[in-house]
């Protein structure tokens, strides 16, 4: 971008801008702040650009498992179960598992045993051809729309260990590379075959965009709820609930 589309973004004068940018002045760390919102960096690139200016970290980052972060994961908890019958799933900015209720774990149940071992890795197992892709009726638009958004967080985090596998999904599905959805629908659904049974989900993502802490920034919650009659009245039968009244 040039000093002139910064600043009509920012609203920072290209004056300053250019004197930054030569060393002529140092940037405070007010402007890199500013800056980290008005181009929307992750909370994480955010704290590595103050640290390359001197300046310490804004943003905290704990582990789920930490006790700072207890009550993030009863948040958690809340919207994963309360969000049932609908499969629902906790995903970090890798497309790696943090979480799921009963109603994911049953659509991925016949997966292969080697994308459901720990550490298990969403988009690798709905774009592998042992995972859900062969089920998937719409696979070329779902890849499509699934490879994009992954390219999208990947040019916001530059994280290495995505671009390795958005290349190695992208070998999943060639024929989703430019394909483009396109139809009457408001919003792509998810179409899903389960023994025999069609099942149309949309899907919805809740992001924890007001977080100050790195890790609880970098999570998605996505849940599938049903688009037609026949897959709520297979929800609602919770199939994968067993044992005496169920």
């Amino acid at each position: 971008m040039s000093q002139l589309d910064v600043s009509t973004r920012t609203g920072v004068s290209t004056r300053h801008l250019s004197c930054v940018e030569t060393g002529r002045a140092r940037a405070s760390r007010e402007l890199l702040l500013f800056l980290s919102e008005a181009f929307e960096m992750p909370r994480r690139a955010t704290n590595e650009m103050l640290l390359a200016a001197g300046f310490a970290p804004v943003y905290t980052e704990f582990a789920l498992d930490d006790v700072e972060m207890t009550a993030a994961r009863e948040v958690i908890d809340l919207v994963v179960d309360g969000n049932d019958p609908h499969p629902t799933t906790v995903i970090d900015h890798c497309w790696n598992l943090v979480d799921a209720n009963p109603a994911a774990l049953w659509l991925a149940r016949d997966i292969s045993p080697d994308l459901m071992t720990p550490p298990i890795n969403v988009a690798r197992m709905s774009l592998h051809p042992d995972g859900l892709a062969p089920r998937v009726l719409n696979f070329d638009e779902y890849a499509g729309q699934l490879l994009r958004h992954m390219r999208h967080v990947l040019t916001l985090t530059y994280d290495p260990r995505l671009a390795e596998l958005l290349d190695e999904c992208e070998d999943y599905a060639p024929g989703a590379a430019r394909r483009v959805a396109v139809g009457p629908d408001v919003v792509l659904p998810i179409e899903i075959v389960d023994e025999g049974v069609e099942l149309t989900f949309v899907s919805t993502v809740t992001t924890f965009g007001a977080s100050r802490n790195v890790t609880l920034s970098e999570l998605s919650i996505e849940t599938l709820y049903p688009a037609d009659a026949a897959t709520r009245h297979a929800l609602d039968t919770r199939p994968w609930v067993s044992g005496p009244g169920a």
